[in-house]
């Protein structure tokens, strides 16, 4: 079952447009000819890190078990490894267990699917517990995602006092063009759309609002894959822990951006990015393009990867 009609967007896919054994989506929008471009964004050397740290003090979704550290050794001796060394070395050495949509992220083309399929026709079968996603597996973008930036600073664009925008608005296509007419961007084919809507900061600056933190949250209105699908964006990231607005424009629907967008317009989503570094600078030089590099880590049969996003300019 597609999604109905009363959903008031026209059906969107773009399966089969790659041919039928993609599994790299809207990623295609980045030629080599789109990297070549948004790399000549980094004229200055500035770098900005996109991520939050991976520690235990960042937001996790409730369903997601939360981030452990260990350390399998501390100043081990040097023959901690069975090599006998006369100097006096020592080792340290650590473990990370964690979901791999945790912190900052990308969602993978088999991380949701409807009606038994995820992008492109690929069966649900061919996601196992045993040996991950067969098709459609986060690695499969381990050598893009590497394009042109833009970031939509809504936060400032619709003057949000309070640093964020309200819990529960969704974003339009008409704050979308409007935005980026008052930072005087043209998006572009292949172009990353970065939204900065201040929640994931929020969450820091707030501790005491952290219960109703996940009870609403600003993003994306549903209807906006229409506008993404129209301009050929190829990645979404968004400063928020749903990349879409919370709680839903649709009764019984928990994600209809999430379903639409990925299943039907190979689309990945990134979430819980930090945009308030390069927003400041954004603001300051009066440019909202960089050139942004955030490959996933290339988990074998993964559907989602931790990335530490970079934006330059």
């Amino acid at each position: 079952m597609a999604y109905p009609e009363t959903w008031g967007i026209r059906q969107l896919s773009n399966w089969g447009r790659w041919g039928k054994d993609d599994q790299l989506g809207t990623a295609n929008f980045i030629t080599r000819e789109v990297v070549a471009n948004a790399a000549r964004q980094a004229r200055e050397g500035k770098v900005f890190s996109l991520a939050i740290p991976f520690d235990r003090g960042g937001p996790v979704h409730p369903a997601r078990t939360p981030y452990l550290h260990f350390f399998a050794m501390v100043n081990a001796g040097g023959d901690a490894w069975g090599m006998a060394l006369k100097s006096a070395v020592v080792w340290n050495d650590d473990i990370v267990t964690m979901p791999l949509q945790i912190a900052t992220q990308w969602d993978g083309l088999a991380h949701l699917g409807y009606d038994g399929m995820f992008y492109n026709g690929v069966h649900i079968d061919q996601v196992t517990a045993h040996g991950g996603a067969a098709r459609n597996a986060i690695s499969a973008l381990s050598q893009t995602l590497i394009t042109r930036g833009v970031l939509l600073d809504l936060v400032s664009y619709k003057k949000a006092d309070a640093g964020y925008l309200p819990p529960g608005y969704a974003i339009s296509a008409a704050d979308i063009d409007g935005c980026l007419a008052a930072q005087n961007v043209t998006p572009q084919s292949g172009d990353a759309l970065l939204v900065r809507t201040g929640w994931v900061s929020h969450w820091f600056k707030h501790p005491d609002q952290r219960e109703a933190f996940w009870k609403a949250c600003p993003g994306l209105s549903y209807k906006t894959v229409e506008w993404i699908y129209d301009h050929e964006i190829s990645c979404v990231a968004v400063d928020n822990i749903t990349a879409e607005v919370m709680p839903s424009e649709l009764r019984d629907e928990t994600t209809p951006f999430h379903r639409i967008a990925i299943r039907d317009l190979g689309l990945t989503i990134g979430e819980i990015f930090n945009f308030e570094t390069l927003a400041e600078d954004c603001r300051t030089d009066g440019r909202y393009t960089c050139f942004f590099v955030a490959p996933p880590l290339p988990f074998a049969g993964g559907v989602g990867s931790p990335i530490n996003p970079v934006a330059m300019k």
